[in-house]
């Protein structure tokens, strides 16, 4: 049987432009890189939700954190509100919050982890050689096209990291690296960028 696959070309280029314009040309990024020695943000942006969620791992001398930066959730009440009110104080919430540029306000947190945690996770990102890690726009997004081949990835999601020091802010974006990697797996690039979505995952999941 034939592996029909296909790259939905309109989904990928509306998926790297709404990461880039979120984190590459933020306010967050610029402060960071003043206020910090090395920061990584990474993002999972859909092509159904733009909406910005960032998660940010920050070293500043010898001192490590974790930031995280996202949309409102549903204000806890302990009262019966009926569902349209409830529902009406959430979209002022997020349109609020969609209005509002990248940058440190309400919606930047601090993520308060163990310290040993976050020696660990520093050390096995530093491992990871992040800034020599080449994404989509070096090795190439999808899988390599083949003759009767046909690869399909529709409304996939993605990886989007931004490496910034002081010198520099280095952008890495990689669309659906998981699902890519069961097609035509072995690219170090996105192989590397489900590393690091695994090592977030893990620190931001509690």
């Amino acid at each position: 049987m034939k592996t029909y696959l296909t790259i939905v070309t309109l989904l990928l280029t509306f998926f790297q432009s709404s990461a880039q314009t979120q984190l590459n040309d933020s306010e967050i990024a610029k402060t960071m890189q003043t206020l910090a020695d090395t920061t990584i943000i990474v993002q999972f942006p859909s092509v159904w939700n733009s909406s910005p969620q960032l998660y940010l791992l920050s070293k500043k001398g010898d001192t490590i954190n974790t930031y995280i930066y996202q949309r409102p959730k549903y204000r806890k009440t302990t009262s019966k509100v009926p569902n349209g009110v409830a529902r009406a104080i959430w979209l002022k919430d997020l349109s609020e919050y969609r209005s509002e540029s990248v940058r440190i306000n309400r919606y930047f947190t601090i993520k308060d982890t163990d310290p040993d945690t976050l020696r660990k996770l520093w050390d096995d990102v530093v491992k990871l050689q992040l800034w020599r890690t080449k994404d989509d726009a070096i090795e190439g997004s999808g899988c390599p096209t083949k003759k009767g081949s046909y690869l399909k990835v529709e409304d996939g999601g993605g990886v989007y990291i931004l490496l910034i020091s002081r010198a520099e802010i280095k952008p890495l974006n990689f669309y659906d690296p998981q699902e890519f990697e069961k097609y035509c797996p072995g690219r170090k690039g996105r192989q590397t960028a489900i590393k690091l979505s695994s090592m977030v995952y893990k620190i931001f999941k509690e």
